[in-house]
């Protein structure tokens, strides 16, 4: 019982933590992060019977506060990258910071200043355009928020008829909520859809690198603000991950079915226009005055 309610306090403070350093530039010229009066008072109560915990709920907390971590930091910057030694990485951080508070010869303000420290030089050098578009004097990170659209919004987006859309469906990108999955669904149509986190039925949590997409297997691939967003950013700054990009690119036109298309925007002319002609249509057509969508046949 008393193990259970020491997990529970402490994932409670850590999401309070959270929390309040969010939107936080953790690479302005003067330290914006740090654990506020509550996390402390509560910290120093709750760090004497750390050592109480099995290995298990050491390393539930630790997931946990991954989870969070990931949470967080994709709703400033969906643009970020974590692979999965990232993500095991970021793990270890907690794992680090949990056992750095069970000793309690260790002052909780040390504990603080390198558990920042060392959050600070990993995103640094797993997302370093990051650290360039930050190192400043701005309190406050830069953003790229990822927005939730509806089903019909998209559509109409889009420019997509009901006739137009055959089944099945990928939708890359779909959202936490797969709201354009569930609006072809009620309109008959099969659709399925994948995101880094994502809860709606017939979706996928699943980094899209890792995705199996098949071989000629969708009739329609849909992909707003999404796969290509991230490509051009990556393209403009980081070569080793718009490579990944690349690659998954073509073994995504590969899934599709004869005649079948890939609908998404924001265009990317710079790739387009290295695709085999003899095998693949290419159309592109304003939708925005920042944009076009680009819809490719493969024949």
């Amino acid at each position: 019982m008393l193990n259970q309610r020491i997990l529970e306090e402490m994932s409670k403070v850590m999401e309070n933590q959270f929390i309040t350093n969010m939107n936080k530039n953790i690479f302005c010229n003067t330290n914006q992060l740090s654990f506020d009066k509550d996390t402390l008072s509560s910290l120093s109560k709750l760090r004497k019977y750390i050592h109480l915990l099995s290995k298990e709920q050491i390393d539930f907390m630790a997931y946990n506060y991954q989870h969070q971590f990931l949470d967080q930091f994709y709703k400033v910057n969906q643009y970020l990258y974590f692979n999965k030694n990232s993500k095991q990485y970021i793990r270890s951080l907690y794992l680090t910071l949990l056992n750095e508070l069970k000793d309690l010869t260790q002052p909780v303000d040390e504990i603080e200043d390198r558990h920042y420290q060392r959050i600070s030089t990993f995103i640094k050098n797993s997302n370093p355009s990051v650290y360039q578009m930050n190192h400043n004097n701005k309190k406050i990170a830069q953003q790229f928020v990822c927005a939730q659209y509806s089903g019909e919004f998209l559509c109409n987006l889009l420019k997509l008829s009901q006739n137009e859309i055959k089944g099945p469906v990928l939708d890359i990108g779909c959202g936490l909520h797969g709201n354009l999955v569930t609006y072809l669904q009620k309109l008959n149509i099969e659709a399925y859809g994948i995101d880094r986190e994502t809860s709606a039925n017939e979706c996928s949590s699943i980094d899209w690198f890792a995705f199996d997409y098949g071989s000629n297997q969708w009739n329609t691939i849909i992909s707003n603000l999404s796969f290509t967003s991230h490509f051009l950013y990556h393209h403009l700054q980081n070569e080793e991950i718009a490579n990944q990009y690349a690659s998954t690119y073509m073994k995504i036109l590969e899934s599709l079915t004869q005649n079948g298309q890939w609908i998404y925007a924001p265009s990317i002319d710079f790739f387009e226009e290295l695709l085999p002609k003899e095998r693949y249509q290419i159309e592109r057509t304003p939708i925005h005055k920042d944009f076009s969508k680009t819809v490719i046949t493969k024949l």
